[in-house]
């Protein structure tokens, strides 16, 4: 398959799977099973991480009032709109699904944020943004998705200004995944130092094992009550993506990770009181 006929085929499944997510209760509540506690609440997730990862990455991040956070990979918008909340920057999400930006631009009002976030259908490697436009990068669970990951990290370095943050989750693992359809990353770290990014968290979420078997389960287990609520095909394409979970999961990791771009200590000393 041609990198553009992956990437519309790939648009295409998250186009079905953002119309369904924010409507579909029973979805919602496997999550919150598998979750418990440690729920991202208020992000209607379609991911696999934490609040205690969304926290940490938030934190790690270093926004205020006057930056700019490009949330790549967005989605429906939803833990982009919960940083920018949280710390007052400004937000750009993109996304290859024009279901997810079309999402994401009708809840930033309901949230208060319409006037300091956008969203726009763009691709992880050619953004379109300046360069050197963003105080920080945030990608949760997108990356494996991408064929070309030294070619995403160079333009996370090429958006970022210096001294930005990087911070992502994803999934490392050798070779190349039928199930995805993209090569995998055995370590990122190399990819990001030779980027000119400087690694400073590089770790596995302590449950993240536990919890993304407890939301693969329930989700296979949810099928049936699921097509109640979304086309057949879809809540079965979900419980197939759960299985692969499944079965990928003794031979993968999913790390947490932040780096810095292009560090220079008395510059960044200064930085922390504020962004330009």
């Amino acid at each position: 398959m041609s990198g553009s006929a992956q990437s519309s085929s790939l648009a295409d499944r998250f186009n079905d799977r953002h119309a369904v997510r924010l409507r579909s209760a029973t979805w919602e509540h496997a999550y919150r099973a598998a979750f418990a506690d440690d729920y991202p609440e208020g992000t209607n997730t379609n991911g696999w991480y934490s609040r205690t990862t969304l926290e940490c990455l938030c934190t790690a991040m270093r926004l205020a009032p006057g930056c700019t956070l490009a949330d790549l990979g967005c989605g429906h918008g939803g833990p982009g709109l919960w940083v920018a909340g949280r710390t007052g920057a400004d937000l750009i999400g993109i996304d290859i699904s024009a279901t997810g930006v079309a999402l994401a631009t009708e809840q930033a009002p309901r949230l208060g944020l319409d006037n300091r976030s956008r969203f726009q259908v763009g691709d992880l490697t050619s953004t379109g943004l300046p360069d050197a436009s963003c105080d920080a990068v945030l990608s949760l669970d997108v990356l494996l998705f991408v064929p070309d990951k030294a070619a995403a990290v160079r333009e996370f370095a090429r958006i970022l200004r210096a001294g930005g943050i990087l911070a992502f989750t994803t999934w490392e693992q050798q070779g190349y995944s039928e199930r995805i359809g993209a090569d995998q990353v055995a370590d990122h770290r190399p990819l990001l130092e030779a980027a000119g990014f400087k690694v400073t968290i590089h770790e596995e979420p302590t449950e993240w094992r536990r919890q993304h078997a407890a939301l693969a389960e329930g989700l296979i287990a949810a099928q049936a009550e699921m097509s109640k609520e979304m086309e057949p095909a879809t809540a079965a394409g979900l419980a197939a993506m759960a299985r692969g979970v499944l079965a990928d999961m003794p031979a993968r990791q999913y790390v947490c990770v932040v780096a810095r771009w292009r560090l220079r200590p008395r510059y960044w000393a200064v930085r922390l009181e504020g962004c330009a």
